[in-house]
C-alpha cells in the first residue's frame, strides 16, 4: 500500500513526538515528507533531525506529493493554516483545538465536506489502550448504567516550564482550550454527543510571571487574557452528567492533585480512568512509563486493578493521523473527525459563554461517537 505523505507545519516542541512516531510507529501507512515553520531555523533543525525536506509554508502547501497536512501551529493559527491546506486540496489533521472561534471551526468542516477531504483535530489519546479498555468495561455493562462523571485538571500554569508561555494566556488558549480537549474528548468517546453545557469561570491572576529559569524572559510579567479557573458541566444526550474543572492557578502539576483525573459512576460500580492526556493506564506524570491498569469498584467493594486489554499505551501521538491516512487509502470515517472536533470545540466555548451570559448553552452541533479501536489495528506494523 502506498504511504500517505505528510507535510508538517509548525516545528515547536510537540512536533518532535509526532514526527518520531510517523517515522517509526506508523511508518507502514505514513511518510513524513517535509516540514515548515514561520521560523526557517526551527524548520531546518527539525528537518535535519529526522531527514526531512525543509520548506517554507507556501512551498509545502503547493507540493503535489503531499496529501495530508499535520497542523502543529499555535492555536490562533489553526484556522488559517487548515483552511489554506484544504483549499490546496490536502487533508488536515490539526493539533487541538480545531479553531479558536466556533464559526471558523464550522467553516473548516463545511469546506472539507465540500471538497471531499478529511479534517480533524487532536487529541487522539482516547484511542490508546487505557481509555479503550475503559470503553469496553462500560460497554460490557460492568458498572451498570452510567450515571455521571467527573474530571479534574488542577495544575500550575505553563509559565513554570515553557520558555515562552505568554501565548497560552491569549484568546483561544487557556487551561480549558489547551487541556480541556483531552477530558471532553475522552467523555464524548465514552458517551457520545452532548445536549447542553454550563459553566463558571474567572481570571484569578491578571498578571502572570515567567518562572522557568531557562527562559530568555525569566521573571518577566505578561497579561492574562483568558479565564484560568473553569468549572464546566455537561449533560450528554444519553443522560450522563459530567463535571470538569480545569485551572492553571495552583502550585503543583495536575497529576499530583491527589484526585482521580477522570472517574465514571454507574448504577453498579465506579471506574477510575487514566489521565486522558496519556495513552496508557493509571500512572504518574505523562513523562513516566505508561500505567498498566485502570481501577474498578463493584458496588461498595474495594477498588481492584484491571489490566489494560489493548495496545498503543506508549506516547502514540499520531495514532489519529494514521487512522485518517488508512481511511484515505481504504475508505471509512476517521475516528478523529471534523464533526467530532467541532462538537468538542463548541462544548468548551459553550462552557465559557455560559459563564459569561449566566445560562446553559444548548448545543447546536452533534456527532457520532467514534468507533472503538479494538482488536487488530489494520495499520499496525
Amino acid at each position: 500500500m502506498e504511504k500517505v505523505k505528510v507535510g508538517v507545519i509548525g516545528c515547536g516542541m510537540i512536533s518532535e513526538i509526532y514526527i518520531k512516531n510517523i517515522t517509526t510507529v506508523f511508518d507502514s501507512i505514513l511518510e513524513a515528507y517535509a516540514c515548515a515553520d514561520i521560523s526557517h531555523g526551527a524548520a531546518k533543525n527539525r528537518a535535519d533531525q529526522f531527514g526531512l525536506r525543509s520548506m517554507n509554508i507556501d512551498e509545502l502547501l503547493a507540493a503535489p506529493e503531499i496529501e495530508m497536512i499535520l497542523n502543529l501551529t499555535v492555536p490562533a493559527a489553526h484556522y488559517e493554516i487548515s483552511k489554506r491546506a484544504l483549499l490546496a486540496g490536502k487533508h488536515v489533521y490539526s493539533e487541538k483545538p480545531l479553531a479558536i472561534e466556533f464559526d471558523n471551526g464550522r467553516e473548516l468542516v463545511a469546506l472539507a465536506k465540500e471538497r471531499g477531504l478529511f479534517v480533524g483535530a487532536a487529541p487522539d489519546t482516547f484511542l490508546g489502550g487505557g481509555l479503550q479498555t475503559c470503553l469496553q468495561i462500560i460497554e460490557d455493562g460492568t458498572i451498570g448504567k452510567p450515571i455521571g462523571a467527573q474530571g479534574f485538571m488542577l495544575a500550575r500554569g505553563p509559565e513554570s516550564f515553557h520558555p515562552n508561555p505568554e501565548f497560552f494566556y491569549k484568546q483561544g488558549a487557556g487551561p480549558l482550550l489547551d487541556m480541556g480537549p483531552y477530558y471532553f474528548t475522552a467523555l464524548m468517546s465514552l458517551f457520545g454527543p452532548a445536549k447542553r453545557v454550563t459553566g463558571l469561570a474567572s481570571i484569578t491572576y491578571p498578571q502572570r510571571t515567567v518562572l522557568n529559569k531557562n527562559s530568555p524572559v525569566y521573571n518577566t510579567q505578561f497579561s492574562c487574557e483568558v479565564d484560568t479557573f473553569i468549572n464546566g458541566g455537561v449533560e450528554f444526550e444519553n443522560g450522563v452528567i459530567a463535571n470538569i474543572v480545569t485551572t492553571w492557578d495552583l502550585p503543583f502539576p495536575y497529576w499530583e492533585s491527589g484526585l482521580p483525573l477522570l472517574e465514571v459512576f454507574g448504577s453498579e460500580g465506579t471506574l477510575v480512568l487514566p489521565d486522558p492526556n496519556t495513552f496508557g493506564g493509571i500512572g504518574g506524570s505523562p513523562m513516566a512509563a505508561p500505567g498498566k491498569f485502570v481501577k474498578l469498584r463493584i458496588g461498595a467493594g474495594d477498588f481492584e486493578d484491571i489490566p489494560l486489554k489493548y495496545g498503543y499505551t506508549e506516547n502514540s501521538r499520531g495514532l489519529g493521523l494514521a487512522d485518517m491516512a488508512w481511511c484515505i487509502r481504504n475508505g471509512g470515517a476517521p475516528r478523529v473527525s471534523g464533526e467530532g472536533s467541532l462538537h468538542i470545540l463548541e462544548m468548551m466555548l459553550g462552557v465559557l459563554q455560559s459563564s459569561e451570559h449566566g445560562r446553559h448553552h444548548i448545543m447546536e452541533t452533534t456527532c457520532h461517537r467514534p468507533e472503538p479501536l479494538y482488536g487488530d489495528v489494520p495499520f499496525k506494523k
